[in-house]
């Protein structure tokens, strides 16, 4: 657990959003080096575009610069400044196996790049992956890492 922390905790990012009158906060993660990124697509939904910041664990913020794709997920590009890269977490290949151990980077209630741990507790459906893992609202789209890296 220790090691997933230090090599995936910068991929792991705060998503401001806003609707215009009220902010929401949840997590996001970065999944290749040149800015692209997944969180929940519900931290977006019917918030005003261009209200959006990504706040990386260095401080830094950044703005989104093209949705990729929106269904329960949301895939993004950030801005990219010269020739900056990103840490990014891989996408496993597979899917895990009840058992398997897994790790949660978010940043519940604005506690920036929380970490838990757990198990794949069931599968309830074939997408639909129950786990023990403390997950907390502001954690929504946050990376569920497996004991690989992935």
């Amino acid at each position: 657990g220790t090691e997933i922390f230090k090599r995936y905790n910068s991929a792991v990012f705060m998503v401001y959003t806003s609707d215009g009158y009220n902010a929401f906060q949840g997590s996001g993660f970065f999944i290749s080096s040149d800015g692209i990124a997944v969180s929940n697509y519900h931290v977006f939904k019917g918030t005003s575009i261009g209200l959006e910041t990504i706040k990386l664990s260095s401080g830094e913020q950044l703005s989104i610069e093209d949705v990729i794709a929106k269904s329960d997920f949301i895939i993004f590009k950030v801005e990219v400044k010269g020739n900056q890269r990103f840490n990014y977490i891989p996408i496993a290949s597979t899917s895990p196996s009840v058992g398997d151990k897994v790790y949660a980077i978010g940043s519940p209630r604005g506690l920036e790049n929380t970490f838990s741990s757990g198990e794949v507790s069931q599968w309830r459906d074939k997408n639909l992956m129950q786990i023990s893992a403390l997950i907390d609202h502001g954690s929504s789209g946050g990376a569920l890492i497996n004991e690989y890296g992935e």
